[in-house]
């Protein structure tokens, strides 16, 4: 970082006030100074918590010009005299360049300090002082400026040893753990990270840890002011319903710097600001969140270099393309799966990712997001499972797992799948649809492209539903069939059949098409069908004659009854009500 940047840093952080003190002193400190106590405060005393960075004489008008923030300024008055504009000026250009104070000399050239000039400092919050005649400016200037030094060599200290221990961190290749640790000992304050699936990463023996999980795990916080800084450095408010029946609300208030490198983001780095937050804090934050996006990165390549291995490997046994079962086996074993155990293939797709409007959205946000993502939760799933025997790629625009299992038991593979997706569906965005398909397991593993095919087709009868769904290619039935067909032939087949249906339902806001998938579902079972309608026997009847006499369909008539239960199971699988 540049010191121009880190200038700016420390500018803007004070227009919100979040920074007590800048690399200075204020003119109360300074008035607690040998020599400089002696002057004595006659205006804007509101205004003695302003920061002194330096200190200068004015003797010229043009002095105008060149004002900056955090300038005290001594005088003898001589331009006063010479220039009375300049008294009605003065203060209130002051103020607009965030300058410190003013001290005036009197005796030489003004007998005492204008009141018009008082006034002023006391409206802009200027403090304005009197200094004796037989003080020299250079007695007040030393003392001051010796203590601003001072202070500013102390801050690049720190600033210095910060940046060699965060080093240090990087070049040993230090956990994040361990980063949010020293981090938060070097600006006093707990540290934390949020990566991009919103895991939290601290230091175990952070004392602020439960507060960390608290607004920061998950997304129970919400977020009740927001302050820019610099850049996409942020001061945050969060709030969370209070859990100790007080009747108000828990807040935290804390520094947010985004962890960012080649344009992705990784996360955020978090510092609570549970005390005033200094311009070293700041600079030192951002240092770290350059180191951690650089460990991210690393973790990135050597994702990206695991995902290599793992997608040949599984297109080799996708494809059944081996001759050496013994080999694949012990291939198997390297990526923790065993082979020899009865296998099948599991197709995620987030079709909600499909969709252009949702990846233009998702691409503003920056990075990339995707199959990626899915792939990442899968891995995290695994983690925290310990003993699952799966491998999981990118297969086109899904990820395809080979799951094994100590049996071939359908009940035991369905477990792992609903276990795998509740896990996924939880820690994704609320946007995702994901459809999943389930092969049959197989216990040869050249027999695992069988299962590939399986799923490919429980997949497509997932992505017929209008809700993301999990479909086992053992529960599809004449469902199979349907696999062939897209689903606009699908609806003009059911539209071709049941349109006078909907219609009349529409219309007359009746329950035809309801009562027909009860009558279907109970086998046909009039009685059963009007128990289960809560409705008389003879209602379910007319609704039944009325149907055939809408279609022209006899339900007497093996051929047609059995085109319309297919109708209606094509309609319960598109989860519609309507055509």
């Amino acid at each position: 970082m540049t010191a121009r940047s880190g200038r700016n840093i420390i500018e803007t952080i004070k227009d919100v006030g979040i920074i007590r003190k800048q690399y200075g002193i204020t003119v109360r400190e300074a008035m607690s100074l040998d020599v400089v106590d002696r002057l004595k405060v006659v205006g804007g005393s509101s205004g003695l918590e302003r920061v002194i960075k330096l200190v200068n004489v004015i003797e010229v008008p043009d002095i105008m010009d060149w004002l900056i923030e955090g300038e005290f300024l001594l005088t003898t008055g001589y331009s006063f005299r010479e220039y009375p504009d300049l008294m009605e000026t003065l203060i209130p250009r002051m103020s607009q360049a965030q300058g410190a104070g003013l001290a005036i000399k009197t005796k030489r050239y003004l007998d005492e300090i204008p009141a018009e000039i008082i006034k002023s400092a006391d409206r802009y919050n200027i403090p304005l002082l009197e200094v004796p005649f037989d003080l020299s400016f250079s007695e007040i200037i030393a003392p001051i400026l010796g203590v601003v030094f001072n202070k500013q060599n102390k801050i690049l200290q720190k600033l210095e040893r910060a940046h060699k221990i965060l080093m240090d961190l990087a070049l040993n290749g230090s956990p994040l753990e361990e980063l949010c640790k020293e981090t938060g000992k070097l600006i006093s304050k707990p540290v934390a990270i949020v990566d991009r699936e919103g895991s939290l990463i601290v230091n175990e023996d952070c004392p602020d840890r439960d507060t960390f999980e608290l607004f920061f795990s998950g997304d129970k916080a919400v977020l009740l002011q927001e302050k820019l800084l610099l850049g996409n450095i942020k001061e945050v408010r969060y709030a969370l319903d209070d859990i100790a029946d007080s009747g108000k609300p828990l807040t935290v208030t804390a520094i947010r710097i985004p962890i960012i490198a080649a344009k992705y983001e990784y996360g955020y780095m978090v510092a609570l600001a549970n005390t005033p937050v200094y311009e070293p804090d700041i600079l030192t934050m951002e240092r770290a969140a350059t180191i951690a996006a650089l460990e991210f990165t690393k973790h990135k390549a050597i994702f990206e270099i695991e995902k290599s291995y793992y997608n040949d490997f599984l297109e080799i046994l996708l494809s059944s393309d081996f001759e050496d079962r013994e080999e694949i086996i012990r291939r198997g074993r390297n990526f923790n799966i065993d082979l020899e155990a009865p296998t099948a293939v599991v197709l995620i797709n987030d079709s909600s990712f499909n969709e252009l409007e949702e990846i233009q959205d998702y691409m503003s946000m920056g990075g990339t997001r995707s199959k990626e993502d899915l792939l990442k939760g899968i891995n995290r799933f695994l983690r925290q499972q310990g003993e699952a025997n799966l491998i999981a790629g990118i297969k086109g625009n899904n990820i395809a797992i080979i799951i094994g299992s100590t049996a071939k038991d359908p009940v035991a593979l369905k477990e792992t799948v609903n276990s795998l997706v509740q896990y996924l569906r939880e820690s994704a965005s609320p946007r995702m649809k994901i459809n999943v398909g389930v092969g049959r397991a197989n216990n040869d593993i050249r027999l695992v492209s069988r299962s590939y095919e399986d799923a490919r087709e429980a997949l497509k009868i997932a992505q017929l539903s209008d809700a993301a769904q999990v479909v086992f290619f053992d529960d599809l039935g004449f469902y199979k069939i349907l696999s062939e067909k897209n689903r606009g032939e699908l609806e003009l087949f059911v539209n071709g059949l049941l349109q006078p249906v909907f219609d009349y339902d529409r219309n007359k806001k009746g329950e035809l098409i309801k009562t027909l998938e009860t009558y279907y579902e109970t086998n046909r079972n009039l009685k059963l069908t009007s128990t289960k309608l809560y409705t008389h026997y003879n209602t379910v009847l007319y609704r039944i004659k009325k149907i055939e006499e809408l279609t022209g369909i006899s339900l007497d008539n093996p051929e047609h009854a059995l085109n319309l239960e297919i109708a209606v199971n094509i309609l319960k699988l598109f989860r519609n009500s309507s055509a």
